[in-house]
């Protein structure tokens, strides 16, 4: 029949994306879980290993690469295809290996990397930055294991199944010299109802001083005018990576009520992480009541 011959067709030109299979079969993308979630070379150390784990009960395939990504001020990672003035991508000078890895059902395998001096001249305190791209390579069946097309047509259980690439990347940063950074808080914006959750929202931008990228913890607490602290939201791992300046951070207040907010203040910190090198801290103090309309 035309409609068979023209979906095994299917497998053979969209073999990535699609595949024809009966009905009732699982199609599931691989999930594999990465640790650590960022890699630093500070000067001192130039080798560092990525274990990637394979949490579903199928083999799985991967393939590795690095590629170049920039953060806008949503927070949203996004591709660059060429460096920003003063920014220094760090793909030329990161090794790494295996570049494709097969792992087992609940097993581990290591990516190796090794980070090289740059060539030439350059500043004296820097930072290069990469990201290290891990893509599951999506399982497709053979046509022999299929059924007769025929038949498959005959009793209806030919279908055209959507097969997910799921792509993680993570951060590879190398700093050289000693390049300083600093961060502030500033422009609170505290909206008692959101439109859409119903629930208080607090935004505020992250300002990025300086050489480097800043990682920490983002926290915020409500102060009762009796003194006494509730904390509302903690947020770990907030980065703003260089050369971004001002990252805004949107965070809805699950655990607060508009009867919370109506006095007190609002008390929000950041403060570096000390696994990635960091020294730098924030805070900003909200008072709530009668200024609590100037932020709405």
């Amino acid at each position: 029949m035309r409609l068979s011959r023209f979906c095994t067709a299917c497998i053979v030109s969209v073999l990535a994306l699609l595949f024809v299979a009966p009905l009732g079969q699982k199609c599931m993308a691989q999930g594999v879980s990465i640790a650590p979630l960022r890699v630093l070379f500070d000067g001192r150390t130039r080798s560092a290993t990525v274990f990637l784990t394979n949490r579903s009960a199928e083999t799985a395939t991967y393939r590795i690469s690095l590629v170049n990504r920039r953060m806008l001020e949503t927070g949203a990672i996004v591709a660059a295809e060429k460096a920003m003035e003063g920014e220094y991508f760090a793909d030329k000078i990161i090794r790494f290996s295996p570049r494709r890895v097969t792992i087992a059902p609940f097993s581990s395998q290591t990516i190796r990397l090794l980070a090289r001096k740059p060539r030439g001249e350059y500043p004296e305190n820097i930072e290069y930055r990469t990201h290290l791209a891990i893509r599951s390579i999506p399982v497709t069946p053979h046509l022999k294991d299929l059924e007769s097309e025929e038949k498959l047509v005959a009793e209806g259980k030919l279908s055209v199944t959507a097969v997910a690439t799921i792509e993680t990347v993570i951060p590879i940063i190398l700093r050289l010299g000693e390049p300083q950074a600093t961060i502030k808080l500033e422009n609170p914006n505290l909206v008692m109802k959101d439109p859409i959750s119903g629930l208080p929202v607090l935004a505020v931008d992250m300002v990025r001083g300086g050489e480097r990228s800043v990682y920490g913890t983002l926290e915020i607490i409500h102060q009762s005018s009796g003194g006494k602290k509730t904390q509302l939201h903690m947020s770990r791992g907030l980065a703003v990576y260089f050369p971004t300046a001002k990252r805004t951070r949107i965070v809805t207040l699950k655990k607060a009520n508009p009867q919370m907010l109506s006095s007190g203040q609002l008390i929000v910190r950041y403060k570096e992480t000390e696994d990635m090198h960091g020294d730098q801290e924030s805070e900003l103090v909200i008072p709530l009541g009668k200024g609590l309309a100037q932020l709405q």
